[in-house]
Order: C-alpha cells, then structure tokens, then sequence
C-alpha cells in the first residue's frame, strides 16, 4: 500500500506523544477462511513480522473462520472502528465501494499473477483512493484466487449446462450478472452459511477457489467440480483509519510495508498450494472436469460492456490496456 496523504492531514498524530505508546499496540484481524486456509496463514505471517519488526510493540492477533463477525457485518465494523483489521472480499467491499467489483468482471484475469501484476500499480492506487470517506483505508491486496463452479447433479461444461440452476454467488452485483448472463439463477447467501444451503437444497451449485472447497469441505456436498476460472475474487486487507493513523509513524509505516509485501508472498503460497488441493480434491472422490472457457467468455461478454456504465470505465479499460500487453 501506498501511505495516503489523507494521514499527513490527522492532527492526531503530530500531536501525540511516544510516552503515549508505552503501551503494546494490540490489534485483531478477522477473514472468513477455515483455520486451514491460506488466509490463515498468511494473516499469521504478517502478524509474526509486525511483532518480529517492531520489536514486540504492535501484536496482531488472527481471528479465522468469521470468529469477528460475518464480511458483511465485519467491513462495517472495520469502518466504524468497532474492528480493527479484516481480510474481506473485493465483492463484499462493492457493496460500499461500487467500484470494487471491477475486479471480479467475469474472465477479466486469467491467472493469479496477472492480478498481482495489475494491483500493484496505478490501478490499485485508483481503487484504493475510492475508499476515502469510508473510515477504512486498503493497507494490502492479498490474493483470492479463480472461481470454479461445484455442483451435485453432473458437470459442468458448457453455459446451457447452468441453465435454471440455483447457484449461490456472494455479496455482489457483478456476480449476480455473471450468473445470469449464463441463465443460472444466483442467490446471495453469505459464505459462512454456504455449506448448510448446499447440503439443505437451499442452493444446488456453488463457485469458489480450490481452497475454499477443500477447507470447507464443500466437496461432501457438491459431487462435481468444473474448472471454469470464470471469476477472480481477491482479498483487500482494510484497516480501521483511524486506527491506523494512532499508531507512532515509526511502527505504522512498518506495517504498512509489511502488508503491502505480504501481497507478494501470498500471491507464490496460493499458486504453490493450488496443484496440491485439486489433487487432494480428486482424491477425496471429487469429480473435476477441464472446460472450454471459450463459450462461457462469450455468454459473459455483454457484463463487462454494461458494468462499463455502471462502474469507472477508466479503470476497466486501463486493466485491459495492461494485460493485452
């Protein structure tokens, strides 16, 4: 993350003192992920190195698996101040910071370094300006991954096949979309009620990454797994503002760097870990199917022309500007 010169405005900080950080700085970070999860450990990385680089004088302690709160309610609470640090979706953050969801514009990225290579540049300056006035500042991009539809009735290998299907999307508009455009009929449900939906009928499909349909077992419920790779869903690290800027300089900007450094090393954990799930998927019984994206690029086509309108065409194009490249 790039320090924003809204900080340098925060009389709050010049005016402080060190003796008023005799004090350890404890804060806690939430995510949605299982214990298993990569955003595990990579959130206990960061932890262990802001600790490590501040000699003990900030501590971050991980909280897994929705223990603070649902994305929803924890974005919300990270605005207000009632939490500190949270590792959200970019699609749950659409719902304050429309412009969030150009992110997840169906067949946008075709890999996870594209992403990486896009967000760390101009661009993730643009969206992470979008969050002035929303009380939370983007302080990393950390990593998601490519989302493959799950189901219990068969494969998935063209866009006729989700014809009618009731598949659950998460918190966003372009999801909903994207899912139409296909003619399947998405409902929100949030991820940490996903399993019971599947295994109670409330929802007969379901896309995520490798790792979420492994770590949530989402396999014991859904037979089959097509690898459409149709939708990238990252993960902001957002902090509190106000509690950012009351921390001393000195240990704000090692976190700061820390979080932005992390970027890079979650983006090598998730490519390294993900061969290892989808065998480890196949092996549990899972039946996953290569797919020709040509036919489901084509059927989503129209959803990025028409979020173009809704959302900041600048930045689209600007996106599809550097990977044409």
């Amino acid at each position: 993350m790039r320090i924003k010169t809204t900080f340098a405005a925060i009389a709050l900080v010049s005016a402080m003192t060190g003796s008023a950080f005799a004090d350890t700085v404890k804060l806690k970070l939430g995510h949605t992920g299982a214990p298993t999860h990569h955003y595990q450990m990579i959130s206990q990385q960061f932890a262990d190195k802001v600790k490590e680089r501040t000699n003990g004088q900030v501590e971050i302690q991980v909280f897994p698996a929705d223990q603070l709160g649902k994305q929803l309610e924890a974005v919300e609470g990270t605005m207000i101040g009632t939490q500190d640090i949270f590792l959200v979706s970019d699609t749950v953050l659409s719902n304050w910071v429309p412009d969030m969801g150009i992110l997840n514009l169906p067949f946008l990225f075709s890999s996870l370094d594209d992403v990486h290579k896009v967000l760390e540049g101009p661009v993730g300056d643009k969206l992470e300006a979008k969050m002035e006035g929303t009380g939370a500042v983007v302080i990393g991009w950390w990593m998601g991954g490519l989302r493959n539809v799950t189901n219990n009735s068969k494969p998935i290998l063209k866009p006729e096949d989700l014809e009618g299907v009731k598949i659950r999307v998460p918190e966003g508009e372009v999801f909903v979309e994207t899912f139409k455009a296909m003619g399947a009929n998405p409902v929100v449900i949030s991820f940490g009620e996903l399993y019971s939906a599947l295994q109670l009928g409330t929802a007969d499909a379901q896309e995520n990454p490798p790792a979420h349909i492994l770590t949530k077992k989402f396999y014991e419920v859904q037979a089959y797994t097509s690898k459409t790779a149709h939708i990238y869903l990252g993960s902001p690290l957002i902090m509190n503002e106000a509690k950012l800027n009351a921390i001393p300089e000195e240990y704000r900007k090692i976190l700061l760097d820390t979080a932005t450094e992390m970027a890079a090393v979650h983006l090598k954990m998730v490519n390294d870990l993900e061969d290892g799930q989808w065998a480890e998927l196949a092996k549990l019984g899972n039946q996953i199917s290569e797919v020709e994206t040509g036919p489901f690029k084509a059927a989503t086509a129209p959803v990025i022309e028409k979020f173009k309108n809704k959302l900041d065409a600048g930045i689209i194009e600007e996106i599809q500007a550097i990977l044409a490249k």
